[in-house]
């Protein structure tokens, strides 16, 4: 059997390769990246093809290479059903992410260059299974991710780029700093599952587990930071770059469920409080802040923060059957996000000269209107896909360990579906639009075969999260 765990680290780089090669203002890079995405998605297929419907995420399949002799340091990739299905989610948001590129931005050779090495950091992320591999790609997704938001995205002053990056570089030096207690504790390299049975004193336990948690949250727009997170993503005009944003967190949220111990030692359980409590004031706080702003972008925003504190609530529960909800959950929320980003900034492409605001706008364009209105209401929980329902069992956890917890997460969920309904409300109002988007045009018959099939996936989780698994 070839070893597809290696065949799919090493396509996108060969697919860097490729875009390297390509002649400068064509479109050959573009199709490069779709291309290797699209063999990417075909290695993910061959993979669930070998472990099967494995709704318990145990059965795994997992390579050991002796890369470096001499410090007999060993590699180890793995994957299994979790991080495969969270992977397709990922991959089939940046193929949304490029369908969405303007044709001037298709042809941009360095975008197509970097993105490729993203999508290669991503994949040793996801795969990645002891910490020496798991920590080289969890630090080095940072270079492409803030060349992508400075250099192809941000069309503002750098500073809040720079910022946010000096903030997350602080957490790749914590998370050096515990994987050094690690290394020291355990003389050697580790697999992320046996990380929780290492023998430690209680003072270098509480360490490594604080280290390793300001790690994974400071990828995470936590209050009072996250206004880091939001100035970057409010100024991003690019879709893809906004995307690859918009999966920061998600790095963070992963590497915490892969750390986070079943049977929580005693330093771990310090922890828990604060994160809890960390947690709900930031779902609360940004809510109500997207609640209150009248920018699309920015409602996603808060609504994309919401969510991801309700699965790092649900992660730190104390019990391993809700990972697969997690991850059916996120493979929905990473399309649906990456659609409506996509179908935002191609709404204001549209808009240019139109006062500044949507307001009617869905009026005169509509199919555009009907595709944006089925993504919004999949987004807050429109129960046709398995999103909702996993979600529903997540929050109905979260009641179960805490009334107050559980309340205020439902409160946070209300206000960020309450603020992108009136937008949508607002977008298909025609008289407050004075009939000034007459003239604009509606999606292409291309367009709208793309957004069904993309539709259609999403009706097809519905019936089944792993419909694709035969």
């Amino acid at each position: 059997m070839p070893d597809l765990l290696m065949i799919m680290f090493l396509l996108p780089l060969i697919g860097c390769l490729f875009a390297m090669l390509a002649p400068k203002n064509t479109g050959n890079a573009f199709n490069v990246a779709i291309f290797t995405m699209s063999a990417e998605l075909l290695m993910i297929l061959l993979l669930f093809s070998k472990i099967g419907d494995d709704e318990t995420a145990t059965r795994h399949i997992m390579q050991t290479y002796d890369w470096i002799n001499v410090l007999n340091l060993k590699i180890s990739f793995g994957i299994n059903s979790f991080s495969l299905i969270i992977l397709l989610g990922v991959y089939l948001a940046l193929i949304i992410g490029l369908a969405g590129l303007a044709e001037q931005m298709r042809k941009n050779k360095s975008l197509m260059l970097v993105m490729l090495y993203f999508v290669w950091t991503m994949t040793g992320f996801f795969i990645a299974d002891d910490i020496v591999s798991f920590y080289i790609f969890y630090a080095a997704m940072l270079l492409p991710m803030f060349m992508l938001s400075g250099l192809f995205g941000y069309d503002r002053n750098t500073l809040p780029v720079s910022r946010f990056f000096m903030y997350n570089f602080c957490g790749v030096f914590c998370l050096l700093a515990a994987m050094a207690f690690l290394y020291r504790f355990y003389h050697g390299n580790i697999l992320l599952e046996n990380i929780a049975f290492i023998d430690m004193n209680k003072r270098i336990g509480i360490a490594v587990w604080l280290m390793s948690c300001f790690a994974f949250i400071s990828r995470i727009p936590v209050w009072p930071f996250h206004y880091w997170f939001s100035s970057v993503n409010y100024g991003v005009k690019n879709p893809l770059v906004y995307i690859v944003g918009n999966m920061l967190p998600l790095t963070g949220l992963y590497a915490m469920i892969r750390f986070w111990p079943l049977c929580v030692p005693e330093s771990v359980e310090l922890l828990v409080p604060f994160i809890e409590i960390l947690s709900i004031l930031t779902m609360i706080f940004i809510a109500l802040i997207g609640f209150a702003n009248k920018e699309f972008l920015y409602k996603l925003f808060s609504y994309n923060t919401v969510y991801y504190m309700l699965f790092l609530l649900a992660v730190i529960l104390p019990t391993d059957t809700l990972k697969m909800n997690i991850a059916y959950s996120l493979f929905i929320f990473m399309i649906v996000g990456a659609s409506l980003v996509v179908l935002d900034i191609k709404m204001e492409e549209k808009n240019v000269g139109n006062n500044g605001n949507y307001h009617g706008m869905l009026a005169y364009m509509p199919k555009f209107a009907k595709v944006l209105s089925f993504f919004v209401l999949i987004a807050i929980g429109l129960p046709i896909s398995s999103f909702f329902w996993s979600n529903f069992v997540l929050i109905s956890a979260l009641f179960a360990q805490n009334v107050v917890i559980g309340t205020f997460v439902v409160l946070a969920i209300c206000l960020v579906a309450t603020s992108l309904i009136n937008e949508l409300y607002d977008m298909h109002i025609q008289s407050s639009s004075v009939n000034q988007y007459s003239g604009v045009t509606d999606l292409s018959n291309t367009e709208v075969m793309f957004w069904m099939s993309v539709i259609s996936l999403l009706l097809l989780s519905f019936f089944d999260p792993m419909w694709f698994v035969f």
